[in-house]
């Protein structure tokens, strides 16, 4: 594994961080900032900020050309109160990661951390937190956005966490999971 405990400890916390301080779609913009403050000490090539909205790309170079893997998670929370008597609860009334949006952007940010010590061979990495994921959004606005053409991937993945899992396994599936949602607005409906 190419994490240490001093790595783990500091993940953990920086996901605590993140869970307080939850943002809902197109409100990310002080989660992002806290995602570039870490990744800035890993020396990505690159870091692409307010991509599609408050979207953030980071890309790790290979030394010899091939493709560009891009892996994603989400940066928003969600419009529900957090009823949880966790240390780390939310403290926004009303907004909180119950989704695991949290998890999911720590998860990416490990991998930044191992990508920052043992790099591609060849071809990129990228990593996008992408913004608006609940409200259905935030994929339209990424991909409009002009400097997505820097990190176009010939490869994109995603994940999701999945409680109950057993600790250090992954599950692997064809085509869409856990794709329940439809997306979230708290706008009014029309009459």
């Amino acid at each position: 594994m190419f994490l240490t405990n001093r790595d783990i400890v500091d993940l953990q916390s920086f996901r605590h961080d993140l869970h307080r301080h939850p943002e809902v779609s197109g409100e990310e913009a002080e989660t992002a900032r806290r995602v570039v403050e870490v990744l800035r000490p890993l020396a990505p090539a690159k870091i692409l900020t307010d991509l599609g909205g408050h979207g953030v790309a980071a890309v790790f170079n290979g030394s010899a050309s091939g493709p560009t893997m891009l892996f994603r998670a989400e940066l928003d929370a969600l419009p529900i109160e957090e009823k949880s008597e966790a240390d780390h609860r939310s403290t926004v009334p009303g907004k909180g990661h119950l989704c695991g949006h949290d998890g999911h952007s720590t998860i990416l940010l490990a991998l930044a951390t191992g990508l920052s010590r043992n790099p591609p061979s060849s071809g990129r990495v990228v990593l996008l937190w992408q913004p608006a994921e609940e409200d259905g959004s935030g994929a339209a606005a990424v991909l409009a956005d002009p400097r997505f053409a820097e990190i176009r991937p010939d490869f994109a993945y995603s994940l999701h966490n999945m409680p109950g899992l057993a600790f250090g396994t992954a599950a692997l599936k064809s085509g869409p999971v856990n794709c329940a949602s439809r997306g979230m607005s708290t706008a009014p409906r029309a009459a």
